[in-house]
């Protein structure tokens, strides 16, 4: 199973990856954002601006590893990344027609929640993820999946949450 996690920047995508790997016995943490790393600083410029949905090659290279990866070594693959353009589900849509079976959670929470978790973590005021809070915000309340929102939630809490919910679905 692939089980994308998407969210605003800094609402605890990778926190909660982390802990539902600890919680699922063969689990790899898949890292989307290393592959975007690659092909946006490939490029000359940065042509495509700052987000990797943006670059059409991190797409189309997101699904060929992860279904080389769910392929090879039969693992549940946790996929903590941010998905702001609701074309890039088809990221999702074409591991399904694959056969493979393949999750989205997306993770809500307010402004002011999502501003002290990104201070929290040790960024500064008016960093990249906290200018762009609500243009994650409305991209990912857009998205197909199961939506949970985290204010007031555990990690723990969290990923017992999306642990039943994938496991009833």
């Amino acid at each position: 199973m692939i089980i994308w996690i998407s969210g605003p920047y800094g609402v605890g995508k990778s926190t909660l990856a982390e802990a539902m790997a600890v919680k699922m016995e063969n689990a790899f943490i898949f890292d989307a954002e290393e592959v975007g790393n690659a092909v946006r600083e490939n490029y000359p410029n940065c042509p495509y601006g700052y987000i990797f949905e943006d670059y059409p090659l991190w797409g189309e290279f997101c699904y060929m590893l992860l279904k080389d990866v769910h392929e090879k070594f039969h693992k549940d693959i946790l996929v903590p990344m941010t998905l702001v353009r609701k074309e890039s589900y088809r990221i999702i849509e074409k591991l399904l027609r694959d056969g493979i079976d393949t999750r989205l959670i997306v993770l809500e929470a307010s402004y002011q929640t999502i501003h002290d978790r990104i201070l929290a973590r040790g960024e500064e005021e008016g960093c990249w993820c906290m200018e762009n809070i609500e243009l994650a915000r409305e991209g990912t309340a857009s998205l197909p999946g199961i939506h949970i929102q985290t204010d007031s939630r555990t990690v723990n809490d969290l990923c017992d949450r999306v642990l039943s919910l994938i496991v009833n679905l």
